[in-house]
């Protein structure tokens, strides 16, 4: 009898270790667009990085232990060709089979973030989402060396807190490289406008069938329009039978849309061969070349700078505390209890709640000029979860019971466990809502489609 209690003890509790430990986020490193390969790759077998700060662990393929090479913050592998499980133990979180969303292939190497649980740890959030715009629509983007195709313009991509090197790259614009910090207080957006390799230039004349050349090439009649131009200097040449009217050279930079109009202008001609008469350079008369415009079609206009120098401009702000007797802390000294309202110059801001000798978590905020910050500080008892928020479309506004918190998709932070929220996502016509009961020191995903 006593046997069998061992039989079931292990049934329950292999499981549930096993739960401690989960890979996510995998992905192959992909060689940048017109650029060697940032990373290593082997003939004879898949290398697969495995992104942790934990140590210990031990790795084995089908009972045969893995060769393992460590760095800062994560652990190389060097897996047999085709390989589709793998077994992770370790002393602390037990023992874990991870099955592999592709068999991986020699001469490639991936990567995959290794992600531990420990009951006698506090939650900490791990992961954060960041939503990137980028112009042109469909670049191509690389973050931490793993490639992520944009068909509309956006990209959401939910990864862990910290930093994370971006890359994007398409095809007549300049590559940009970054780096985008994650943090766990709320989404990142940020835009991204690549600048095209390439120039362009229409010229305007009023002569009917002029046959308009650059660099001895036609390009149109009366009015021409060029493809893309690599950025330098041409020589534009307007001949009209045996006569050319005008020859100059222009200097074209780069991403620029020049515009020559010679509409209205008088040109003396000369016999094909000869030098012109004198004529007005293009390049210094502005009557005649129109205002450069930029590649998003807009004219650029002159920038008159004067004195940029602003008096200091406070903002309203306006802090309330969970109840009347909990102490409000601004910048770690106390400023009032239960609410509490006055002026700050610009810049950031550490908040918390005292009460009865506990303390909340400190919080950052933002006061920008001249605009007023209403903040709601969390009760310095209560427990906390997390809710993971998103749907199948970027930017749905979020109602938790019944109040605007956010955009999808987000974070939402200290929210009071053991009790039930009313979610609901309005997008436009579409809307959907759910009934959730959040648990504590663990984060609840979240994931909805509009209707």
């Amino acid at each position: 009898m006593r046997y069998w209690w061992i039989i079931l003890w292990c049934v329950w509790t292999i499981p549930l270790i096993a739960q401690r430990m989960r890979v996510e986020d995998f992905g192959q490193y992909k060689k940048s667009f017109l650029r060697k390969a940032s990373f290593a790759v082997d003939k004879r077998f898949a290398l697969l990085d495995l992104i942790t700060n934990e140590k210990g662990f031990e790795f084995s393929v089908g009972g045969m232990i893995v060769e393992v090479a460590e760095g800062d913050g994560l652990v190389t592998l060097a897996l047999p060709h085709k390989c589709d499980f793998l077994t992770i133990k370790h002393p602390v979180y037990g023992q874990y089979t991870w099955k592999t969303p592709e068999a991986l292939k020699r001469k490639k190497h991936y990567q995959a973030y290794l992600y531990t649980e420990s009951l006698e740890k506090e939650y900490r959030q791990e992961k954060q989402w960041v939503l990137l715009t980028v112009r042109p629509e469909r670049a191509i983007v690389y973050l931490d060396s793993v490639m992520h195709q944009i068909q509309n313009g956006q990209l959401s991509l939910y990864l862990p807190i910290g930093k994370h090197a971006c890359r994007i790259e398409s095809p007549f614009y300049k590559p940009l490289s970054d780096t985008i910090e994650l943090t766990d207080s709320a989404r990142l957006e940020k835009r991204f406008i690549l600048e095209s390799f390439y120039a362009y230039l229409t010229v305007e004349t009023d002569l009917t069938d002029a046959r308009i050349l650059l660099d001895g090439k036609p390009i149109g009649s009366v009015r021409a329009e060029t493809g893309r131009l690599r950025p330098g200097r041409y020589r534009l040449t307007i001949e009209k039978g045996d006569w050319t009217y005008y020859e100059r050279l222009v200097e074209i930079a780069n991403a620029e849309r020049k515009v020559i109009d010679l509409r209205g202008v008088a040109l003396r001609p000369s016999r094909r061969g000869e030098p012109l008469p004198e004529q007005v350079s293009l390049l210094s008369d502005s009557s005649l070349v129109t205002e450069v415009v930029s590649e998003e079609g807009k004219t650029s206009t002159p920038v008159l700078r004067g004195d940029t120098t602003q008096a200091s401009v406070v903002s309203d702000v306006h802090i309330t505390a969970f109840d009347a007797e909990t102490e409000i802390w601004l910048n770690r000294e106390l400023v009032g209890r239960g609410e509490w309202r006055g002026e700050l110059a610009p810049g950031f801001y550490s908040v918390s709640s005292r009460k009865e000798g506990l303390e909340s978590r400190t919080d950052f905020f933002w006061v920008e000029a001249g605009k007023m910050v209403e903040l709601n500080l969390i009760s310095p008892k209560a427990d906390y979860g997390l809710l993971n928020v998103t749907c199948d479309e970027i930017d749905a506004a979020i109602f938790l019971n019944g109040l605007a918190v956010g955009f999808t998709p987000c974070v939402l932070r200290n929210l009071p466990i053991d009790r039930t929220y009313r979610i609901r996502l309005v997008k436009g016509r579409k809307e959907v809502e759910r009934v959730i009961h959040l648990r504590g020191n663990d984060i609840v995903n979240l994931n909805l489609k509009l209707k």
